[in-house]
């Protein structure tokens, strides 16, 4: 507070001349008030006056990060008082001494004044769905010049967490507005920035992920962006990112079928694999502890892997879900994700069996979350299609669900704590995945038993029917004691019926035929 005491006098020059109060005396009790929860004894114009007075203040780099955290604070309060109400609404006379901030030297004053103008401009749209037209221009001016540099960045930081701040809201009216103001904007930069720029292009990915969200347009962008990253970006960190940002977009469930930003993302990856991107995505050797250097046994980067897996899976069930099923869409899916599993297996998700089924429970098995997305999606994929695959086709595909399913116990060591552990996880959708393969195992007895068969002959001494089957009934009566002392989350009837079926149905398949090859 001495620096700022310092400052005063500066400070009071700079205020309108009506001004007889310092403004960091202000500002000093402005941030007494707001650890306390209180109001300052002062009006709304006078405490407007100080902060935007703080914000100009030259050479006061205190001074200026005091103000802005303030601007914040006073926005995030004025939800729950008219005083600091009607000092937001003041404020708004002046966000352009906040935009123009975006280009300072400083990276932290850089960092606030984003931050404050984009809950000035969140406030906003929330209370009048208008837009400070100095917000929009400095960032159109930013988006149409030189791509690197402070300015455009403060730009980009701020441009998405108004967005972020709508999406959170599900504001779908004032989403549009945003998207309308600065959708085309967003795509000419993406056209021109350079993935060498690394900065300001994850900047870049995280908006057009975000705008990708409501419109398919958008979507289209950010996956040719994401895409071209993954596989060309000089620096290692940019590719993962873009990876990432891919994943979490091909996660997102979105309504409105091959028109939606999910349909249009699934569209452009799968073009990518057939056009041989996979070639080109570089994997680093997998980390450990004290830096990342090459593992032993030469695995790659687990994160890295499982991103570009799930964004195939995940594309190719979308794609699968939205065209016709027959025999040239199934075969098309095979080509897909043999791709898939031709790029995974050296670097580094390796198995002993013969075929590609497990690949995708030893790549997935350190994850939980992505481990049952990507079970559930082969398992849509092999629903949809297997009326169109012959015998050794799903095996052939790496899309066997039975295999998926036992590779997945072996991965947990048949341990029903652990299964107990995902189905009463929030973080999963194991729930979901274990209810639809029951359910599908009620059709397909044969099939099980053909799969416990292949993986006895890789491993004689394993048994996997009977111990698939005693895993599910341990889980059966686990789950059983639990819910009978009142201790299990959710009503499990269904579930208890289906794994009690699934036992019998278990011990009954051992003389079953098979579906899968090398019986």
């Amino acid at each position: 507070m001495n620096k700022m005491k310092k400052t005063s006098l500066l400070l009071s020059k700079m205020a309108s001349p009506g001004a007889s109060v310092s403004p960091v005396a202000v500002l000093e009790e402005l941030y007494e008030c707001s650890l306390g929860a209180t109001r300052p004894n002062r009006d709304a114009e006078e405490v407007a006056r100080a902060l935007v007075g703080g914000v100009r203040a030259p050479g006061e780099i205190d001074v200026c990060c005091l103000a802005l955290t303030l601007i914040d604070r006073t926005l995030a309060r004025s939800r729950v008082s008219r005083f600091y109400r009607d000092v937001a609404e003041i404020l708004l006379r002046d966000l352009d001494v906040l935009v123009a901030r975006f280009g300072s030297e400083e990276q932290i004053i850089r960092h606030l004044a984003a931050k404050s103008a984009s809950s000035c401009v969140l406030y906003q749209l929330r209370h009048s769905g208008a837009l400070h037209p100095a917000w929009p221009h400095a960032c159109e001016q930013a988006f149409s010049g030189s791509p690197a540099g402070p300015r455009p960045d403060a730009c980009l930081w701020s441009l998405c967490r108004v967005l972020r701040g709508l999406l959170r809201d599900e504001s779908k009216e004032l989403v549009r507005v945003l998207v309308t103001a600065f959708d085309a904007g967003a795509r000419a930069l993406a056209a021109r920035l350079l993935p060498d720029d690394a900065d300001a292009f994850c900047l870049l990915l995280d908006l057009l992920e975000l705008l990708a969200a409501a419109s398919p347009e958008s979507a289209r962008v950010h996956a040719g962006a994401s895409l071209s990253a993954v596989g060309n970006a000089p620096r290692y960190f940019v590719r993962k990112r873009a990876a990432l940002s891919l994943k979490r977009a091909a996660l997102r469930p979105l309504p409105g079928g091959e028109a939606s930003g999910a349909g249009v993302l699934a569209a452009a990856a799968l073009d990518a694999v057939a056009a041989d991107w996979l070639a080109s995505v570089e994997v680093a050797p997998a980390s450990f502890f004290g830096g990342t250097g090459r593992a032993r046994d030469g695995r790659r980067d687990a994160t890295m892997l499982r991103a570009v897996g799930l964004l195939v899976i995940k594309s190719a069930e979308r794609r699968a879900a939205s065209v016709a099923a027959n025999d040239q869409s199934a075969a098309e899916t095979a080509v897909y994700l043999g791709s898939l599993w031709r790029f995974l297996r050296p670097k580094g998700a390796r198995h002993d069996e013969d075929h590609d089924c497990g690949v995708l429970p030893l790549l997935f098995a350190e994850q939980d979350d992505d481990m049952t997305e990507a079970a559930k999606a082969a398992l849509a994929i092999f629903l949809r299609l297997r009326e169109h695959w012959r015998q050794d086709d799903a095996c052939a595909a790496g899309c066997n669900p039975h295999c998926h399913f036992l590779f997945f116990l072996r991965a947990v060591s048949w341990d029903q704590r652990l299964l107990l552990d995902l189905l009463i996880s929030t973080e999963t959708c194991f729930l979901e995945y274990l209810v639809r393969y029951l359910r599908f195992l009620r059709t397909d007895r044969r099939g099980l038993a053909a799969s416990c068969r292949r993986m006895d002959a890789e491993r004689p001494a394993e048994d996997a029917l009977e111990r698939a089957a005693g895993c599910l009934l341990r889980l059966r009566l686990l789950i059983a004691r639990l819910r009978h002392k009142g201790l299990f989350p959710y009503k499990a009837d269904s579930l208890l019926k289906l794994l009690t079926e699934a036992t019998r149905r278990l011990k009954a398949g051992r003389d079953a035929g098979g579906f899968c090859p090398g019986q």
